[in-house]
């Protein structure tokens, strides 16, 4: 290698290097009241109370090899096409690889009357408003939704208000489904439907019910032995009664579904407070009646008690994300937010750094799901993914003449030398 092509490739090394690094730079600041929903190896998180995230569309590589949460592989996508808050998101589409917002504001974030639909196909990267027929709900915030594997999304609950005064305010106990198949609204049944209420979860089973747990009925509590199920089979409500260990009541709280039937939630509280001891709990729904159990904190990277925040389930792992941290006892700082995220192996209820470092080394095939390719499509990504070879383009040219300069130097040097021998 002559001495052009030993410089050439000095500076190639060094920019591969640097763009090596820059390349898994983001890292996305704290936020809460997002919406979060897995799709393969990405975790997708929409959205956020905070006014500059309301339209943010950001993923965590989840892939259980290298899931950790010391250095998490953040990426950023196209922005939302309205601002997103208080809302849900959940995955449909004929090959269960789109993701559908249900919103109340409009793309001029006005508020709208009925619900709004984005749809964000996760192969391409791009969004849409679906023409969506049939019974369409009122619009809400505070509610959840869940999706089944045949395509439907059912929405419950919620509260409408379209300016702050509190006497605007509706609270529904109604549930809808959507059918992402053949894009159609339908009303869900009422008979025996449960309290309005807001802040609660919604977990599915794999046998068709799905539990409502916690959440508020306007100023009132709810218990957290007293679960409204919704059965998916045959459209109709009942509530069950739990036995075991006794919860606190709480909203704003998470859950998600174990592997082994364990419905695992965190955090919450109430009247902006929660009991430090009962952060952690889980529902077993193999036995009959379904038990409660309150699970101690111990591992490593023990999260703070959350509100607001995210969870969900990747193989045997459930990943905290987001969410306002308590400060004295009290939940009412909201600009006490967090940007980490925590690792449960719910094998043993045991918090971890990462899942190689989980006593269970063992890890199950990540969900069977279309697998998507990378894109960058927001302002901020694309001015990145622009920038970056113009940058390189850039020193490679003043690298290039440099080197060719150094390069003809020499070799006069060399000439100037071999004749004065001669």
């Amino acid at each position: 290698m002559n001495f052009f092509e030993n410089y050439i490739f000095r500076w190639l090394s060094i920019i591969l290097v640097w763009t090596a690094v820059d390349a898994d730079a983001f890292t996305p600041p704290g936020r809460f009241r997002e919406s979060s929903t897995l799709v393969g190896n990405r975790l997708y998180f929409f959205g956020s109370q905070i006014i500059a995230q309301q339209r943010d569309n950001i993923y965590l590589d989840v892939t259980l090899s290298t899931l950790n949460t010391t250095n998490p592989s953040w990426f950023m996508l196209i922005p939302i096409p309205a601002k997103f808050l208080l809302a849900s998101s959940c995955v449909g589409g004929p090959n269960k690889n789109t993701i559908y917002l249900l919103n109340h504001l409009t793309t001029s974030n006005d508020y709208s009357n009925d619900t709004i639909v984005y749809a964000f196909d996760t192969e391409a990267a791009t969004w849409s408003t679906p023409n969506i027929s049939g019974q369409i709900p009122l619009s809400r915030q505070q509610f959840q939704a869940v999706n089944d594997t045949n395509g439907k999304i059912y929405m419950f609950g919620g509260t409408q208000f379209h300016n702050i005064s509190i006497s605007s305010e509706v609270i529904f106990n109604d549930i809808y489904i959507l059918d992402t198949l053949n894009l159609t609204w339908t009303q869900g049944s009422n008979v025996n439907a449960p309290t309005p209420r807001v802040d609660f979860t919604a977990t599915l089973l794999n046998n068709g019910l799905i539990l409502y747990i916690g959440g508020t009925v306007g100023v009132g509590i709810i218990y957290m032995s007293e679960i409204p199920t919704y059965n998916t089979n045959n459209n109709s409500w009942n509530t069950i009664f739990a036995i075991g260990d006794t919860l606190n009541s709480r909203s704003c709280h998470t859950a998600v579904l174990s592997p082994d039937g364990h419905i695992i939630i965190y955090g919450g509280g109430i009247r902006d407070s929660t009991d430090q001891s009962q952060v952690l709990a889980s529902l077993d729904t193999t036995v009959n009646p379904y038990k409660w159990s309150i699970k101690p904190m111990i591992g490593s990277n023990l999260p703070p008690s959350l509100k607001y925040h995210s969870s969900d389930i990747v193989g045997n792992f459930m990943i905290l994300a987001f969410g306002v941290m308590m400060a004295n006892n009290s939940f009412l700082n909201l600009t006490n937010v967090n940007s980490k995220i925590y690792l449960l192996d719910t094998r043993n209820y045991t918090w971890v750094t990462s899942t190689s470092t989980s006593p269970n080394s063992s890890h199950p095939q990540n969900p069977t799901v279309t697998q998507i390719q990378t894109v960058y499509s927001n302002s901020l990504s694309t001015g990145v993914i622009v920038a970056i070879p113009l940058v390189l383009i850039a020193v490679l040219v003043i690298a290039g003449f440099t080197g060719y300069w150094f390069y003809k130097k020499k070799k006069q040097n060399d000439i100037i030398r071999i004749s004065g021998s001669i």
